[in-house]
């Protein structure tokens, strides 16, 4: 099966294919949709039934041998909704760089090392249930502030050392012309909107163990007056058999002014494979915003595929998010699944869908 990503995880730390020697196109992709029936729990608002395109995309990949070991790389990757029909070319991962005994470096759009750490775990992931809708969010709703595919990333993976050991780290420019807003030029600093994302990942047997932190400037406008937005995130797998158990724990802060406060959040992740059949269930819980009461949230997802075929997986998932009075968190808010839904604060949105992915 082909894989979508195959930068940030060539060197084998998120289970990407590694690059032939070749200057043949690989043509991959993913079809992903659902049907779903969902509930906001907004007065006023009824039930919809509706139809959900979940990161459904095609790519173009390839390698050139350059010799010595040395491959040039590139991959262009584009996401489109399955059930409208639209898109932009090269909207998803896409980038060029090289590879070799050194690890691989790229320049491009890519997912941060910080998305990548948690992707890994989460048993929902591009769904109207991913982990997203809370985990790594703003202050009282699911918008993702940590888990971002970004422009103008330069980003470097290591080869595997140690056993089992890849460190990745990525650079986000974002720079800003001289003379806009935020101000820069005149010896002032004009990557006024950077990021630095790092990660390090640890897959040895049943055992995987990985750490990340991201920090992101934010521009104010203001000559010399930058503020900033971090987090840091631990994640830890291990498999028993045909079992397997997951936890990720996060900290995230940010100065005053920023959408971001002091906030923690948990997610416990669990699946059992039996046959065709794998049973999956997600626990997450956000703590409150900073010294702001009754803005966290829970949410708990449980679910089943059945592997049709190597390619092709039918699921099934039911989704329920419990928001305090101040929160206002929503399903597929973090990734866009959902065009209908719309949470009030205090609302407790819950949602059950059905639906087929297949991979090419």
């Amino acid at each position: 099966m082909k894989k979508s990503l195959i930068a940030l995880a060539v060197a084998g730390a998120f289970a990407a294919p590694a690059f032939a020697a070749t200057e043949n196109v690989d043509v991959y992709g993913v079809l992903n949709v659902d049907v779903n029936y969902v509930n906001d729990d907004n007065a006023g608002t009824d039930s919809q039934i509706g139809v959900s395109s979940n990161a459904s995309r095609i790519g173009f990949k390839g390698a050139e041998d350059l010799g010595g070991g040395l491959n040039a790389i590139w991959q262009v990757e584009t996401g489109f909704n399955a059930d409208e029909t639209s898109g932009t070319v090269g909207s998803r991962n896409t980038f060029v760089g090289l590879k070799g005994g050194f690890g691989t470096i790229l320049a491009g759009k890519h997912d941060t090392p910080m998305k990548l750490l948690g992707r890994k775990v989460d048993n929902f992931g591009d769904i109207m249930a991913d982990s997203r809708n809370l985990l790594g969010s703003s202050a009282t709703s699911g918008t993702s502030m940590f888990d971002l595919r970004t422009n103008n990333t330069i980003a470097y993976v290591s080869p595997t050392i140690a056993g089992g050991l890849t460190l990745i780290g990525a650079y986000v420019t974002d720079h800003q012309k001289a003379g806009t807003s935020p101000t820069c030029g005149d010896g002032l600093d004009c990557n006024v909107n950077d990021a630095y994302s790092f990660s390090a990942d640890y897959t040895n047997g049943p055992l995987m163990l990985g750490a990340g932190y991201e920090n992101q400037n934010v521009g104010t406008g203001v000559a010399d007056n930058n503020i900033s937005r971090d987090m840091w995130r631990l994640v830890a797998g291990y498999t028993f058999g045909n079992f397997k158990i997951a936890g990720l724990y996060e900290s995230g802060s940010a100065d005053a002014g920023l959408d971001t406060a002091e906030r923690d959040g948990f997610g416990v992740f669990a699946n059992y494979a039996m046959g065709n059949i794998t049973l999956k269930a997600n626990y997450l819980s956000v703590g409150e915003y900073g010294n702001t009461n009754n803005t966290g949230a829970e949410q708990w997802t449980v679910g089943a595929d059945y592997a049709l075929s190597k390619r092709t997986t039918a699921y099934a998932y039911y989704v329920a998010i419990d928001n305090e009075a101040g929160a206002a968190f929503d399903l597929g808010s973090a990734q866009g699944v959902s065009d209908f839904t719309q949470t009030n604060a205090g609302s407790d949105p819950s949602a059950f869908g059905i639906g087929m992915k297949h991979s090419f």
